[in-house]
């Protein structure tokens, strides 16, 4: 398409849908994933790369689908894009309900979005739990290639050399909350 607006409106377009519906839903759509009113008159050739991937997944958006399937929306991204495509797509998911399929290697990614996590090695199906339960077989994740976060990595070594800490921690809040108290009174 010629401009950022009609390449999000393609979908909505195709749906059928009045000019008034679909102009209300590409602006919704673009707030989303925080394009500009100017962007949306450019041509998509004009766009950085993390301008197109917000564009790309904003015209999936305006059709408001029920499920979102994103398959790796921050690979290489920056760590800025890489961010405000992971808060962009948390928004989407509080605001509208659907449920969001993250496809992704990126285990920082999972445990910064997900509340369920579907690991395939092979074809096959290798887990299927909560993040706090998958996170906690990191072992496993490891044989399969797959890292587990940093944060867990870490607190996984503090409990080698000691602490008492669970080793299931996947967030920096999580491990905050764990190392406060150990801090203020001993090893636990």
């Amino acid at each position: 398409e010629e401009t950022v607006f009609k390449d999000i409106a393609f979908g909505p377009k195709n749906m059928k849908l009045d000019e008034a519906e679909i102009k209300q839903r590409v602006a919704q759509a673009a707030d989303f994933v925080g394009l500009s009113r100017e962007l949306l008159e450019k041509s998509p050739f004009d766009l950085s790369g993390g301008e197109k991937r917000r564009a790309a997944i904003a015209g999936v958006m305006a059709m408001k689908p029920k499920i979102l399937v994103l398959d790796e929306p921050t690979a290489g991204l920056d760590p800025r894009g890489k961010e405000s495509i992971l808060n962009m797509i948390l928004n989407y998911k509080r605001a509208t309900g659907a449920t969001v399929l993250l496809v992704t290697h990126s285990m920082e990614d999972v445990a910064r979005i997900a509340t369920k996590i579907l690991v395939m090695n092979h074809a096959q199906v290798a887990m299927y739990d909560t993040v706090k339960n998958v996170f906690a077989r990191s072992d496993e994740l490891e044989q399969i290639g797959l890292a587990v976060p940093q944060i867990t990595r870490i607190c996984r070594e503090l409990k080698k050399r000691g602490l008492n800490l669970d080793e299931s921690i996947y967030t920096v809040d999580e491990a905050c909350a764990a190392l406060l108290p150990l801090l203020k009174g001993g090893r636990g």
